[in-house]
């Protein structure tokens, strides 16, 4: 799923490339902005703003395509069997079989730009342009919806503990219980765009925010500390096995903060960052600018290589295959893969 797992810690199981080259590129019908995932079976999927979600063989060719009513921005979340729920802005959440047959969908008020969560149990955790976080089955049964007082176009993450966190651009982080009610809202001073990510232990949730800080939020909803930049930060974080967080900057930096709230190092990239990190098993990041530019940068900040794409590379962050081939989506339309 978005960020690879329930916590969303950005965290793949496989090491990426070390190298630059492109192994192949594939022309969807628009920009992507949606972040690829990949099945058991090595197939990736990707949606595309022409509407199409598709479905692509490790070599590059389409397996299926699935069209839907409008743009897709929400990255696929994979669940139990293969089946593929994502979102669309026609307002349904999706799910399709492994063969791209659609087994339900599931209509909100709205255009659905947030992506899955699937919980232990199956249950799907995603946010709405109608103001609202739902949790719906498996079956494509509504549980609950949880009404916020803006847009949601982050995607839930759920804790060990089985709370759900969400923001919303109410400039708030919501926490949830599994039942969908209130915990608590712990507010920022500005639009959050982007999704939480939760430490191991489930102590410490963590959000960028469009004020531009990086905060670390205790389980009863009060600020550890935050990590001030000079600009609004879209980049949702991710946290590697050793507790640090990483994040994209407004002002072209990429960040990795230790747990404590200290620096520990900046990349400085040649424009914004709104994208967010994926981590390799080796430790290395990998992210996108809108100039363009994709970097793969090495855990002490230095840079291990760079490939520019025709096109801003906005929200759509990396995923990683188990031969190491590392997969980005550019709004130049095409879906880039990058190994050996």
């Amino acid at each position: 799923m978005f960020q690879h797992d329930t916590r969303h810690t950005g965290q793949s199981p496989f090491a990426g490339a070390h190298e630059g080259k492109l192994k192949w590129r594939f022309k969807t019908g628009d920009e992507i902005t949606a972040s690829p995932t990949i099945g058991q079976d090595g197939t990736i999927y990707i949606g595309s703003k022409d509407g199409k979600l598709y479905a692509l063989s490790p070599e590059g060719s389409p397996r299926w395509i699935f069209i839907t009513g409008d743009a897709i921005e929400s990255s696929p979340a994979i669940g139990e069997g293969g089946i593929i729920y994502f979102g669309s802005w026609d307002g349904y959440l999706y799910a399709l079989n492994p063969d791209g047959s659609r087994k339900w969908a599931y209509r909100t008020g709205a255009g659905i730009p947030s992506s899955p969560c699937i919980g232990p149990d199956g249950t799907l955790y995603v946010g709405s342009w109608d103001l609202r976080i739902y949790a719906i089955d498996k079956e494509g049964h509504p549980k609950w919806n949880f009404h916020a007082k803006d847009h949601v176009s982050s995607s839930p993450a759920i804790a060990p503990d089985g709370t759900v966190y969400s923001c919303s651009q109410d400039d708030r982080l919501y926490a949830l219980t599994p039942e969908g009610k209130s915990k608590w809202a712990f507010r920022t001073e500005y639009i959050i765009n982007s999704s939480p990510a939760i430490s191991k232990d489930g102590n410490t949730i963590y959000i960028t925010s469009g004020d531009g800080n990086l905060y670390a939020v205790s389980p009863e909803g009060h600020r550890r500390w935050a990590f001030k930049t000079a600009y609004d930060i879209d980049s949702s974080p991710a946290i590697d096995e050793g507790g640090n967080i990483y994040f994209g900057s407004g002002e072209g930096i990429v960040f990795a903060v230790n747990p404590d709230g200290t620096e520990k190092w900046q990349f400085t990239t040649d424009f914004t960052v709104v994208a967010s990190p994926t981590i390799g098993k080796d430790g290395t990041i990998y992210i996108g600018t809108r100039d363009g530019s994709f970097y793969a940068i090495a855990p002490d900040g230095r840079p291990r290589w760079s490939y520019k794409t025709d096109g801003p590379i906005e929200f759509s962050s990396a995923a990683i295959g188990t031969d190491g081939t590392v997969y980005v989506g550019s709004t130049d339309g095409y879906l880039y893969a990058f190994g050996p």
